[in-house]
């Protein structure tokens, strides 16, 4: 899958960027990490759509903002399942990845580390595994539309 190169990708960047102490291969390393997960969730619903011909038509109407935004709210916010807790961490951490994308791309400012490399793309990792135990699950299913904007 392009997510999985992508995510061998950022870290590929970030050891560079370590070794060579480059700031650019740091910064794309975690802009890199965000996109592995973005794809990975386009990934997820565009490989399953009927007509093989407009699958990347389709994934190319994916909102960057509109996928961070998207509404999810466990049915019982007291005592939510294993599946909605993992799937509120996707959540979380594709909003948390994109924050990180944007500075890494935007805030020259940013004294970026080795450490906020290693977080992004261990983050990333980790979505990568919570998404692939729980996507095929209604309520994954369900808000994936949801990140794509269709209605409930």
């Amino acid at each position: 899958m392009f997510a999985d190169d992508l995510l061998d990708d950022a870290r590929h960047l970030a050891a560079k960027g370590g070794a060579e102490k480059r700031k650019s291969c740091m910064r794309r390393a975690i802009s890199t990490a965000y996109y592995a997960v973005f794809h990975l969730l386009v990934e997820d619903l565009v490989e399953h759509w009927e007509f093989e011909d407009q699958r990347a038509r389709l994934a190319r109407m994916f909102n960057h903002q509109k996928m961070r935004d998207a509404p999810f709210t466990p049915k019982d916010k007291k005592n939510p399942s294993l599946v909605e807790i993992d799937l509120t961490e996707v959540i979380q951490a594709f909003g948390q990845l994109q924050k990180d994308r944007h500075r890494a791309d935007y805030d020259l400012g940013w004294n970026i580390v080795e450490t906020d490399v290693t977080d992004a793309i261990s983050l990333a990792a980790d979505t990568f595994a919570k998404w692939r135990a729980i996507r095929g699950e209604d309520i994954a299913r369900h808000h994936l539309l949801s990140m794509f904007g269709a209605k409930r």
